[in-house]
């Protein structure tokens, strides 16, 4: 049965104790932190593997992905929590191949949100958060209009150390038709 743990302190939160409808944020419930559809459909197991995985998702959950939901109203994350097998599908990697993606310690989520470009989401989450370590456009191409792609937002686990507060977008450069991170929320390269 669901349990209501919104309040509970990050300290006193064990994935031995937690439902995956257990409700974690106002919004937000324990098995959104590490749904995907990908692994769902491939049967991997990207359930969280820790106590520290489940707290920084947690946090990030009522840090960065309530704050959003309260300004723009329901959503799912796309990517919270990713294993290292989902992430070597993902980036097409060898099996011995080691992430370091914040997704696979729960400090990352990837979001859209629809009707709302990219870089506006972006360019709020930058105005609106009380903290973050990285806000990145990612996969924005210009040709693909202003939805194109997706907002990642990191923010580090209390006790992890000084969040960032850097802001990168990865384009597709038009002109060489590569991929390319520049610095600064952009829906193209400057």
């Amino acid at each position: 049965m669901a349990t209501d743990r919104q309040a509970t302190p990050l300290a006193d939160l064990h994935l031995a104790d937690l439902d995956p409808q257990d409700k974690v944020a106002p919004n937000f419930r324990v098995y959104e932190l590490c749904r995907s559809e990908i692994a769902d459909r491939l049967a991997m197991d990207n359930r969280l593997p820790s106590d520290d995985v489940l707290r920084a998702a947690v946090h990030l959950a009522r840090e960065v992905m309530q704050p959003i939901r309260k300004g723009f109203g329901r959503f799912s994350p796309n990517s919270v929590y990713r294993s290292q097998e989902l992430e070597r599908v993902l980036k097409k990697r060898p099996k011995d191949w080691i992430s370091t993606s914040d997704h696979t310690r729960g400090c990352a989520c990837d979001l859209e949100i629809p009707g709302k470009s990219t870089l506006a989401l972006a360019l709020w989450a930058a105005e609106h958060l009380a903290d973050y370590d990285q806000i990145i456009c990612e996969c924005v191409d210009p040709r693909r209009g202003p939805n194109a792609g997706w907002v990642h937002i990191a923010l580090r686990p209390p006790g992890q150390g000084e969040n960032r507060r850097e802001h990168l977008s990865y384009v597709l450069d038009l002109r060489t038709k590569r991929w390319v991170y520049v610095p600064g929320l952009h829906n193209s390269v400057p």
